[in-house]
């Protein structure tokens, strides 16, 4: 974990990274596969997919970081 008292960026930036990563190969493969219309709802759903992924990845670091603030105030 972070040594300092903020959000671990390094976990968070793997993450993104991550999400990043699946999201532009998702689009690459629906853009291949798909039709014009049915891309267009692949596109919908992938952004959206990815965005809720973000916000979960990020609440999972700021708990990880409020928790590692409380245990080190508990000392």
């Amino acid at each position: 974990m972070s040594s300092d008292n903020g959000i671990d960026v390094a976990r968070l930036g793997r993450l993104l990274l991550l999400i990043g990563f699946v999201t532009a190969v998702s689009l690459l493969t629906s853009a291949r596969v798909l039709p014009g219309d049915l891309f267009s709802i692949a596109v919908v759903a992938i952004g959206s997919i990815a965005l809720v992924t973000a916000i979960i990845g990020f609440l999972i670091a700021a708990g990880a970081t409020y928790d590692d603030q409380v245990n080190a105030s508990g000392r």
